[in-house]
């Protein structure tokens, strides 16, 4: 088993920094308040520190230890001043320096005496990738450093204990499905036992990573299809279901992350004990299909160091016909738009100088006075109640929706949306829709004033998210800042997970969208996903209610109580 991030045990001697790695490990100590947000921490970064992993953190002793091997190769450490600053010349470094203090930061739950048990090892197994969700949502910035660390951190959970002696090969593996190829890779395939167990650690350190926002979905993939090979796509769905659950846990909330531990360890049994039983030959060539998806995906990591999750090309995936039901559904929000439309008729009083209308005596002294002064009368002292039409006003509707990878569900309920609304749109004059979604790119589905013929797919891969310019883009074109004229309203899907100047500059956006009178609706996955303010947000369990929603809003927008 590899060394553990987290130890228990402050007995354990520690090394002594010496000359200048005294002098880096001070620099870092000054750094990590910063990374962690707390002022207690010490940092020891030298060789042979970390207790046997590249790094760890001590609770007891309030310590994080650094190896010094994570340094590039043949760097001087008299020129590593161990700064933020300095940082970019040893990302890998600066990553494990931060991923420790996102566990001083965020490991909050954990107790020694749960720790040994399968559901402790399961559990702190899914706070890898929760400290990191975690760190990125406080600290959007420390993302680069930490896909930097990606290989120095998880690699070694799938390396044999050094020293331990080669074995015979296990019994024979199931062999990935017909057609699933891994590519050659650079860094080394490590020999990972094809089973449940070494499958479920790789989900757990890989693909909720790529749920956490830390890698991109195109970089797991290779995972994720070995993965699904040997656990079973159901059994996976159960496993993200378990870390997403985790991903939202609160920082000391041991019992919820035991339980989940629990879960887990039930499903996939204890691969402490499974790696006892069962020893890959250790060697060069000895690599197994999910080796080799891992050592792809590190690749990936590193040819991409930044994350430009600037990955993903915000692509459409073609077109199709519209299904009974969507033409329907279309027809049935026409009929709505059209029935909001028609004009009602508001009671409205109106005074004039002769009748008919009801005598006021008021204004008929005053009518008397100025008439008696010789002044032209111009009091009114008759009124009456007229019912006239007021149309209510057309309707203009932008929708934005988030294709990012962790939004893969809401694709098709989406794009399905997305038809409805223009081609019920374009059925009731003066009313305008446009959809887009944005992930690296903003790119329209459907345009203001036109009736699609077919249902523009879109896939949702991408890693980052441009929400300020798809919010600009339908503003621009609905003119959804623009009082008067128009009832205005901006829906957007999404679970608002934003780089945080995407956040704050959204936040700009959406007050001044409503202090103009624009209505906001903001759809979420799950109830604790919180939307940027002050958009209000619904939470649709089952994706395919969303155009529901979007009607339901669009007509309570046109008719407010």
């Amino acid at each position: 088993m590899p060394a553990e991030h987290i130890h228990t045990d402050p007995t354990i001697p520690a090394p002594t920094p010496e000359g200048e790695w005294l002098r880096i490990s001070a620099a870092m100590t000054r750094n990590i308040a910063t990374i962690s947000g707390r002022k207690d921490l010490i940092v020891t970064c030298a060789p042979g520190a970390g207790r046997g992993a590249p790094g760890v953190h001590i609770p007891a002793l309030g310590v994080i230890e650094i190896d010094a091997a994570s340094l590039p190769a043949g760097m001087d450490p008299t020129t590593v001043e161990g700064t933020v600053r300095d940082a970019k010349r040893y990302p890998a470094l600066w990553g494990v320096l931060t991923h420790e203090g996102a566990h001083a930061a965020h490991t909050r739950w954990r107790t020694p005496t749960d720790i040994n048990t399968a559901a402790g090892r399961a559990a702190m197994l899914l706070e890898e990738a929760r400290i990191e969700a975690a760190q990125i949502g406080r600290r959007a910035g420390d993302r680069h450093y930490l896909r930097a660390s990606a290989t120095t951190l998880i690699l070694p959970s799938f390396l044999p204990d050094p020293g331990e002696p080669p074995a015979e090969p296990p019994a024979p593996v199931p062999a990935p499905a017909a057609g699933r190829t891994v590519a050659p890779t650079g860094t080394p395939a490590p020999p990972v036992p094809m089973t449940r167990a070494s499958a479920a650690r790789a989900a757990a350190l890989l693909l909720a990573r790529a749920d956490a926002g830390i890698l991109g979905p195109h970089e797991a993939a290779p995972v994720e299809a070995i993965c699904e090979d040997i656990l079973g796509a159901g059994d996976l769905a159960e496993l993200r279901r378990i870390w997403h659950a985790a991903q939202h846990t609160a920082d000391d909330d041991t019992a919820t992350m035991l339980r989940l531990g629990e879960q887990w360890a039930d499903l996939v049994g204890d691969d402490e004990e499974e790696d006892s039983a069962l020893t890959m030959p250790a060697g060069p060539g000895v690599g197994t299909p999910l080796g080799e998806a891992i050592a792809a995906t590190l690749d990936a990591i590193t040819a991409d160091p930044h994350g430009h999750a600037m990955t993903g090309e915000t692509l459409t995936a073609g077109t199709r016909p519209p299904t009974r039901t969507e033409r329907a559904a279309a027809g049935t929000l026409a009929r709505a738009l059209r029935r909001a439309a028609v004009p009602g008729r508001a009671p409205v009083t109106v005074t004039s100088p002769t009748p008919p209308g009801r005598l006021r005596m008021r204004g008929a002294l005053a009518a008397d006075a100025q008439r008696a002064a010789g002044a032209l009368p111009t009091a009114r002292p008759f009124t009456r109640t007229l019912h006239k039409k007021v149309p209510n006003p057309p309707l203009r509707l932008g929708i934005a929706v988030d294709v990012s990878g962790s939004m893969r569900k809401f694709a098709g309920p989406a794009a399905s949306a997305a038809w409805i609304t223009a081609t019920a749109a374009a059925a009731v004059p003066g009313t305008h829709t446009q959809t887009v979604i944005f992930g690296r790119h903003v790119r329209a589905l459907t345009h203001p004033g036109a009736a699609p013929q077919k249902v523009t797919e879109f896939e949702a891969e991408d890693g980052t998210e441009v929400f300020t310019q798809a919010v600009d883009l339908l503003t621009a074109n609905l003119g959804l800042d623009r009082p008067g004229g128009a009832t205005r309203l901006l829906v957007v899907i999404s679970d608002a997970e934003f780089l945080a100047s995407e956040k704050e500059q959204g936040e700009i956006r959406l007050r001044r969208l409503a202090a103009s009178g624009c209505h906001l609706l903001w759809i979420t996955r799950y109830e604790k996903d919180v939307p940027i303010p002050p958009a209000p947000g619904i939470t649709l369990g089952t994706p395919s209610h969303t155009a529901d929603a979007i009607a339901a809003a669009a007509l309570r927008a046109l008719r407010p109580a």
